[in-house]
């Protein structure tokens, strides 16, 4: 914020309120007046963002409050009611404002005016700004501002925010607002339909005398090329797959752009991780800082350039005005499902991380469609599976065809489980609208914003505050969590114990060693893992294992291995399940380490060949048999693809709910899908012989 030299700021600053209907360039506007807001946060108690910019004009200090989009204050959603109670004054902690800036898109007048209408009865100060004005030139609409000026009471500004046309003027109006505008007389309606309704058609049959003799449009020779963009997208066949390709293009970027961000990111951690763990002596402290605190940092901001990337996508997307045609076109398969068009955006977020689509839920009106948007929304495989699909797919599905030689059998089996995930949330979403969430689903209707270019700088703003939203909301619980984590899986620790346990160890090794046929394949790592044990490195690593084994988190494992038994799975892979809960990536690593294994060299991770290896040569406690085949690995998979094993996710479906038992009815209802999952391609994986 720049203060000219000698300029006054007041100590009390005047604050004014933006409001306006989604996609009519309320974020283009609030740029050019305040530039980057000063704080974003939540609007205290609820989770609903609050973004605030201050900018200062001859001398007066403004405080711009962007409030979330909305098409009535008849508020039906927790974004239209935050809007309506600070316009009222009653939202705790944020100051009633000074006056109200009411951005109407120029192109579409009459449906933004029944917003402004509504705000103009609130008797604070008003100034419309007409936004897109430079969009309906082009379109042929004309718009009287000076006389609808003077039928309102109230300024009108002609607004092209783009490129700065009725910014200096706008901000002069903000510093006059004290007379406030004169309430619009409503036309009555003497029949029965209900109070809303009723006040809809009175205040429409208002807007339309209002507007008579303001707003004209030039004859369109022919159909415009936004409609025929229109008639591609939108079309039941075309339009479907336009869909796919956009879908196809976004995830290819995100998986193939933000994997190198990624892997950086990851790097610079291991080596604040190695700096951290030279300087302290080793011991507990050492441990908890490096392998608790500076692994869960770790764990959290790793993500953040496929959150970045995500959203970078969408507000592309959503900028240019096709997020709003794909909801269109989705609308009635969601239906189907009982959902409703509204839900499409964050189950697609989902599909690279759960917590933005969760997030994304605020925007539907209807508490029944927003709930079973949230309980569903986890099922969609987000990223963070997708290391532990690569792996088991690549040491335990065969390399071979699925009935093409050119179609592989590995890739089939991925793309199994991202179908999996879709197809059980639509059984699982028509299952809840029948029984616990009854009822047809809202109505989805809408408005088809104009085609235009994405603003640069409202892309680039939307991509920073969803990753500081990340890492300030997400991040910090997965690290309290990570901390808990190395507790559990560290203590108790007794010494005695973990050197009984090498040494069984290192006998059970020999007698398989000596019991086993010349031939078997497994003979070279056992034998390899007997020479480890006599290396400082290897008996570290097995002195390691050993206090993992014994901790309060193997002894967890341990406990529930009679749960995990019938899915093929020994008590390791349970505790390895358990281990994830934080993230379910870290299941990789703690396999490794579980296992009596060591940790995985960061430069074998790539490919993850030595861990393939690694797990081939697990064997079953005092058996030779082979933990690990392909109807285990299935398995696994299969629970991993439906399993609620994020606890950040739980967290924010809490926050995102306001009630701590709908995470639960997600923990459960996941898990217990999960295991029949698993369940079923266990036994069917080994009826078949595989």
């Amino acid at each position: 914020m720049h203060v000219p030299a000698g300029s006054r700021i007041d100590p009390a600053p005047l604050t004014v309120a933006l409001l306006g209907n989604p996609n009519t360039g309320k974020s283009t506007l609030f740029t050019a007046l305040a530039g980057i807001p000063a704080r974003v946060g939540n609007y205290p108690g609820v989770t609903v963002e609050e973004k605030l910019g201050r900018f200062t004009h001859r001398g007066h200090a403004i405080d711009l409050v962007d409030l979330p989009g909305t098409y009535s204050l008849a508020a039906q959603s927790p974004d239209e009611q935050i809007a309506v109670d600070v316009l009222q004054g009653r939202m705790a902690g944020v100051p009633r404002p000074h006056g109200v800036v009411v951005v109407a898109d120029a192109t579409n007048l009459e449906r933004n005016m029944f917003l402004a209408t509504q705000a103009m009865e609130l008797g604070l100060p008003l100034v419309i700004a007409l936004t897109l004005s430079d969009v309906a030139d082009r379109k042929g609409i004309t718009i009287d501002g000076a006389e609808l000026s003077r039928r309102l009471g109230c300024p009108v500004v002609r607004v092209a925010a783009p490129r700065g046309e009725g910014i200096a003027e706008l901000r002069e109006h903000l510093l006059a607002m004290a007379t406030p505008p004169r309430p619009l007389p409503l036309a009555t309606e003497p029949d029965g339909r209900t109070p809303r309704a009723r006040e809809a058609i009175a205040r429409y049959a208002a807007i339309e005398e209002l507007l008579r003799g303001i707003v004209g449009h030039d004859p369109q020779p022919h159909r415009s090329l936004e409609d025929r963009i229109d008639a591609v997208v939108t079309h039941r066949i075309w339009g479907t797959l336009v869909f796919a390709a956009v879908m196809l293009t976004m995830f290819t970027g995100i998986f193939r752009l933000a994997p190198p961000l990624m892997d950086l990111i990851s790097a610079g951690m291991d080596s604040l991780a190695a700096f951290v763990a030279d300087l302290l002596p080793d011991g507990p402290i050492r441990s908890l800082v490096v392998d608790g605190i500076l692994a869960g940092v770790g764990g959290s901001v790793v993500f953040v350039p496929q959150i970045a990337m995500l959203f970078l996508f969408i507000a592309i997307l959503e900028g240019c005005g096709y997020l709003s045609r794909a909801a269109f076109l989705m609308d009635r398969l969601l239906v189907a499902a009982g959902l409703s068009g509204k839900s499409f955006i964050p189950l697609l977020s989902s599909f690279a991380c759960a917590i933005p689509g969760i997030m994304a839920a605020r925007t539907i009106e209807n508490r029944r469609d927003r709930l079973l948007t949230i309980l569903v929304a986890p099922l969609m495989s987000c990223s963070a599976r997708l290391p532990v699909y690569l792996l088991l797919c690549g040491a335990f599905v065969p390399d071979r065809g699925f009935g093409f030689s050119w179609l592989p059998l590995r890739a089939v089996v991925l793309a199994g489980l991202y179908a999996l995930g879709v197809i059980v949330a639509a059984v699982v979403a028509t299952a809840l609208s029948r029984t616990v969430f009854r009822g047809p689903p809202q109505p989805f209707v809408m408005e088809l914003p104009g085609w235009r270019w994405p603003r640069p700088m409202v892309v680039m703003e939307r991509v920073r505050e969803a990753s500081v939203s990340f890492l300030l909301n997400a991040g910090t619980l997965i690290v309290a969590i990570s901390i808990v984590l190395w507790a559990l899986m560290n203590y108790p620790r007794s010494d005695a114990v973990i050197a009984a346990d090498v040494a069984a160890g290192r006998a059970a090794l020999e007698a398989t060693l000596a019991a086993s046929d010349p031939t078997d394949p497994g003979r070279a790592e056992w034998t390899a893992a007997l020479a480890a044990l006599d290396t400082p490195e290897g008996l570290d690593a097995a002195r390691h294992g050993a206090a993992q084994r014994h901790s309060l988190l193997g002894r967890a494992g341990r406990f529930i291995e009679p749960v995990v038994r019938p899915l093929g799975w020994d008590w390791r892979i349970g505790c390895a399940a358990l281990a994830s809960f934080p993230a379910r990536e870290v299941v990789l690593a703690t396999l490794g380490v579980i296992y009596n294994l060591g940790d995985v060299d960061p430069e074998e991770t790539a490919g993850a060949t030595a861990l393939e290896r690694r797990l081939k040569a697990a064997r079953w406690d005092g058996t030779n048999r082979p933990v690990f085949t392909l109807p285990v690995a299935l398995s696994i998979m299969v629970f991993f693809a439906l399993c609620a094993q994020c606890a950040s996710t739980l967290v924010v479906i809490g926050k995102e709910t306001g009630s701590w038992v709908w995470p639960v009815v997600t923990f459960t209802y996941m898990t217990v899908l999960a295991w029949l999952g698993a369940f079923a391609i266990y036994r069917l994986g080994i009826f078949l012989g595989w």
